[in-house]
């Protein structure tokens, strides 16, 4: 017979390997941005768009075994205190570890979307430099259109 509770702390430990491979895209990706590698950044953001998919499968069984423990709705952080006596000791293990690198992955994402930011910003002001006299951006040049003359109308008459 499967124990939801047991199932539940493999769940945690997947969705922690998961986070584990987004701080390490996230380290992939300010080296990619640091040395202007284009191809290398576009793929580790499909790779993150690939996680964001078993994110969500994770999440719907996240869903179904927190209903057959009758843990929905108690906060990760009180969790362990809601399993069976035998098991609390390793639910409270296995929830440090995946909040460690969950702050591990934040610290990382972090400096990742500064570094990003900053790159950014310098690209529009190479850009700026470029053409001081465009006032709407980058190739983009507002203009008055031209009506054609026989759309004209003569109101005098």
């Amino acid at each position: 017979m499967n124990n939801p509770f047991y199932e539940y702390l493999q769940l945690l430990d997947q969705i922690g390997e998961q986070v584990e491979h987004l701080t390490d895209l996230a380290k992939q990706k300010i080296t990619a941005v640091r040395n202007d590698d284009l191809l290398a950044l576009d793929e580790i953001l499909k790779q993150e768009q690939a996680s964001s998919l078993l994110f969500r499968g994770l999440e719907q069984k996240q869903s179904a075994l927190l209903n057959s423990t009758g843990l929905k709705g108690i906060p990760l952080s009180s969790l362990a205190e809601n399993f069976p006596p035998k098991m609390r000791l390793e639910a409270k293990q296995c929830i440090e570890q995946l909040q460690t690198r969950y702050r591990v992955y934040q610290t990382s994402a972090e400096v990742a979307r500064n570094t990003l930011e900053c790159n950014l910003h310098e690209i529009e002001k190479v850009l700026a430099s470029m053409s001081p006299a465009s006032a709407g951006g980058p190739g983009y040049q507002p203009a008055e259109p031209e009506i054609p003359s026989s759309m004209k109308t003569d109101f005098r008459a």
